[in-house]
């Protein structure tokens, strides 16, 4: 089994603030952190230890031994995390942009499409039986747009359509 380092957290360090991937409690200066070697998931090292050595992000295969936890004192007035040494708890990663996501994003772009594509569909259907087979032109021509447009013009006069 691999081995991971855990690093202590400063007043200066970028991770100060944010939550564990098991227990939720943000990390606090003097905490001893592990980042998973394969997502990048932070732990508290105690976290990491009770959930075997192994990363709680779902479907992550992390795992390692922590080289090093001295033993530090509890802060004072933090709540103490009691985690079972054998929890099979699975979560994603506090702040992550995985594959469930990105297909999720994908799905809602693609209906988006298809929603607009099969409004068109309809719409040129209605257009289809109302002007070619229900003979109804329920559609004027734009009678002040045709000066600027001599195609339309044109147009109107080969189909026989009459100008106003």
């Amino acid at each position: 089994m691999t081995r991971v380092r855990p690093i202590t957290i400063d007043k200066s360090n970028p991770f100060l603030g944010e939550e564990c991937a098991l227990c939720k409690h943000p990390f606090a200066p003097g905490e001893e952190i592990v980042i998973c070697p394969e997502d990048a998931t932070r732990h508290h090292a105690h976290c990491w230890q009770a959930n075997n050595n192994h990363c709680t992000a779902l479907g992550c295969t992390g795992q390692g031994l922590v080289i090093a936890m001295p033993a530090a004192a509890p802060r004072s007035g933090s709540r103490p995390h009691v985690i079972s040494p054998h929890s099979t708890v699975r979560t994603l990663p506090s702040r992550s942009f995985h594959l469930a996501q990105s297909c999720l994003l994908i799905a809602i772009a693609v209906s988006i499409l298809i929603f607009a594509f099969s409004c068109f569909g309809l719409w040129a259907i209605a257009d289809f039986i109302m002007m070619e087979i229900l003979n109804w032109p329920y559609r004027p021509l734009f009678e002040s747009v045709t000066p600027l447009f001599p195609l339309v013009a044109s147009v109107s006069v080969v189909t026989n359509l009459p100008l106003k």
